[in-house]
């Protein structure tokens, strides 16, 4: 499975929840502006470039991709409510408990933030007041590696918010 195809199945769920959940104006924040090129490149170890969105009209979702051969692929940022990261944390631990290969693991970062791991995958979802966010490295990393780097770049964007 591609990189991108799987970080797509795995925003999928937080997507969808955030979807039904009322915008406000820090939800529509830019996501990059919120984290610089040296930021992520710092954290994750390797230089990556500018931030661009999915699409010019969808500001909420930043990625930034790795420069050259690197075990590190690309970094996402995605900007949501609080309401939305309550909802996701529902799910998300739901789908921990019913055994669907998910795990959620408690970080202390914001006012909440846990990780969401499914097989090699994990995202740091943290909640600061009326905003929220998810940021998730994609890479061939073990789990507790991406974790770390996920930190440092939650702490970061926590310092805009």
């Amino acid at each position: 499975m591609s990189t991108s195809r799987l970080a797509a199945l795995c925003m999928a769920p937080f997507l969808a929840c955030a979807a039904a959940m009322p915008s406000t104006a820090l939800a529509d924040t830019d996501a990059c502006t919120v984290l610089t090129p040296d930021q992520v490149g710092a954290a994750v170890g390797v230089p990556v470039g500018a931030g661009k969105h999915v699409t010019p009209t969808f500001v909420r979702t930043c990625t930034w991709t790795a420069s050259g051969s690197s075990d590190v692929k690309f970094v996402t940022l995605y900007m949501q409510t609080a309401a939305a990261y309550d909802g996701g944390k529902q799910m998300a631990s739901q789908m921990a408990l019913a055994g669907k290969g998910a795990a959620v693991k408690p970080a202390s970062v914001g006012d909440d933030g846990y990780y969401f791991v499914t097989g090699d995958q994990v995202g740091l979802l943290v909640k600061k007041g009326s905003a929220s966010f998810k940021v998730a490295v994609y890479a061939k990393l073990p789990v507790d590696r991406k974790e770390a780097m996920e930190l440092t770049l939650a702490r970061e964007a926590l310092a805009k918010l």
